[in-house]
Formats: C-alpha cells, structure tokens, sequence
C-alpha cells in the first residue's frame, strides 16, 4: 500500500511539472474602452460553473458582469466592482454566457483576470470507465491520478487569482504611501514657508515702529 502512495506521489509531481501555463483554467484580457468581452459554457442541468475575477489595472478598477441563462435571462449581474466570484448548479442545458464590460468608459482600457471551473465531460466519462474497472491496478493509479490533476489545477488556478489580488493591492498600497510621503512634503514646505512669512512680517512691523530687532 506504501509503495502505490509512493508512486501516486511521485506521478502526481510529474504531472503537476509537466501541466503547461495553458492547461490552467486563468485567463487574463484587456476591456478596451466601451468595450465588451462574453464567453461561454455549455452546461448540462444541475452541472456546476465557479467564476472569479478581479480587475488588476485600468481607471478605477471596476468593470460590468453578467451571466445569462439559455433562455438569456441574467442571473448575477453585478456593476462597477474590482472582483466578484459567483458559482451556481445550472437548472438548464445549454449555453450559459457570461460577459465582462467596460461601456461605461469611453477613455481607458481595464486589465483584468479571471479562473473559471466548469465540467468537462470527456474527463467525466473516462473517469468513470476508469472507476468501474478494478480488474487492472494500473487503470486504478490512472483514476487517482485524474483525480489529483483536476484538484492541482483547481488550486493552482486559485493561487494565481490571488496573486493578481495581491499584486493589486500591494500597487495600491505604495501609491497610497507615495501619496502620503509629497502630502507630508508638502505640509513641511508650507509650515517653512508660514514660519519664514511670519517672521519677515513680524521684523518688518517692529522696523516701521522704531524698534529694532
């Protein structure tokens, strides 16, 4: 039993080296201004779709969503937010179309990122064909390790959206600290500046009344 969890480990570690950058369910786009990007999914009923996004760079880091049913009816809509996830079982078949945009600007482009995790259905039915076979070792090894590539992609999809989120909010925070760094310059140039005002006003006051400083 050691030695098949030792080889399921050391499968895994392949694999998880050899998935290419592609493979990841991360996309990243850029929302021109009055722009809109839709994509879709072609979900079976009580099928499970996960959206996240985040806006990483552009005006004030807000875009429009929205996601339509197959009967294009909206179900989440939401206008003018940095990041948002949204997940739902689908209660239809057919194609599901979520669309992110940026009509509301007509000057500045906004980059943003986005994991979305759907079903996929060839992975489905082999998976299952594996399970059902037990006869053969090997085809059990291939069903664990299916199992352990969808959850490292699942993670390393999560990971990378939280590294736009960090990288977001790292550049806001040192535009903050730079912003507070001229403000506090500033201040310092004007109180100087006050105190030598002052002290001209005072020097030449005492000088027009005969009193010498």
């Amino acid at each position: 039993m050691k030695c098949l969890h030792f080889a399921l480990a050391t499968l895994a570690a392949c694999v998880i080296l050899s998935t290419p950058s592609a493979a990841l369910n991360t996309f990243n786009i850029i929302l021109g201004p009055s722009r809109e990007n839709c994509f879709n999914e072609h979900l079976q009923a009580q099928e499970r779709l996960d959206l996240s996004y985040e806006v990483a760079d552009g005006g004030s880091l807000d875009v429009d969503f929205v996601i339509y049913s197959p009967n294009s009816r909206p179900l989440y809509n939401l206008n003018g937010e940095s990041f948002a996830t949204f997940g739902f079982n689908a209660e239809l078949e057919g194609t599901y179309v979520y669309c992110f945009s940026n009509k509301k600007s007509g000057s500045s482009e906004r980059k943003l990122s986005f994991s979305v995790h759907g079903p996929d259905e060839v992975f489905k039915i082999e998976n299952k064909e594996l399970k059902e076979s037990v006869d053969d070792p090997t085809d059990t090894i291939q069903a664990e390790l299916r199992t352990l590539d969808s959850g490292i992609k699942a993670i390393r999809d999560e990971q990378a959206f939280l590294v736009q989120r960090e990288r977001r909010h790292r550049l806001t925070a040192d535009s903050t600290n730079a912003r507070v760094l001229y403000w506090s310059m500033v201040q310092a140039l004007a109180l100087i500046g006050v105190c030598y005002f002052q002290i001209s006003y005072f020097k030449r006051f005492f000088e027009m009344g005969g009193v010498r400083v």
